[in-house]
């Protein structure tokens, strides 16, 4: 990770209201579910019967071969332990807001998440995303979404998203990307203070 750019976010005053619909975040990535997707893909059996198999649901996309330093990557499963950071939220009377202060990109591939050990129906992990405006976030055009424990995040390639901000309690993440020995042609970071608040309200 190569941080970029320090961003004076002093003068941003409105709050991120965050989503529970998934609608509208097509345009970042794929959230990844049953539920949310097997009206929109195909389907088949598998198995032998006992399962079906949501096709081709999210791309897996390799860009390096356009990086300039053209050195190959690889394609790697990670574990993420991602843990709450409580200096980073607080409380009002319907939720809890979140202090958001970085946003990365991965210039040349997509990235999953696929989260662990969550119960698939509660609130398990907040993703902010942004637009990208002449090659840096859109910051004052966050926007945020309440994710499931049974639902999977892919961001597409070059799409502006914060770290993982789990709820509750820490969350294990299994997550492929391609990488190759270049750190800031795998991610890069830009922080902003005091930071953008997200609003998480109570379900």
């Amino acid at each position: 990770m190569v941080k970029i750019l320090d961003v004076d976010a002093s003068a941003f005053e409105k709050t991120i209201e965050s989503k529970r619909s998934y609608s509208g975040f097509e345009r970042y990535g794929v959230a990844m579910s049953v539920d949310h997707l097997r009206d929109s893909v195909s389907i088949d059996a598998a198995n032998q019967g006992s399962a079906i198999k949501l096709i081709k649901v999210a791309p897996c996309v390799n860009n390096y071969a356009e990086a300039p330093s053209k050195h190959a990557a690889t394609t790697n499963w990670n574990i993420f332990r991602s843990c709450v950071i409580p200096e980073k939220w607080t409380t009002d009377s319907d939720g809890s807001i979140y202090n958001l202060t970085v946003l990365e990109k991965h210039p040349y591939s997509t990235q999953t998440f696929v989260p662990m050990g969550r119960d698939p129906e509660e609130d398990a992990y907040v993703v902010n995303v942004a637009p990208d405006k002449d090659g840096q976030p859109d910051y004052e055009n966050v926007e945020a979404y309440v994710f499931k424990g049974n639902t999977a995040v892919t961001y597409n390639v070059n799409t502006w998203h914060s770290p993982m901000v789990v709820l509750n309690k820490t969350t294990d993440f299994c997550v492929v990307t391609n990488e190759n020995d270049v750190p800031e042609e795998n991610c890069v970071e830009v922080f902003y203070t005091p930071g953008i608040p997200i609003k998480v309200s109570q379900n």
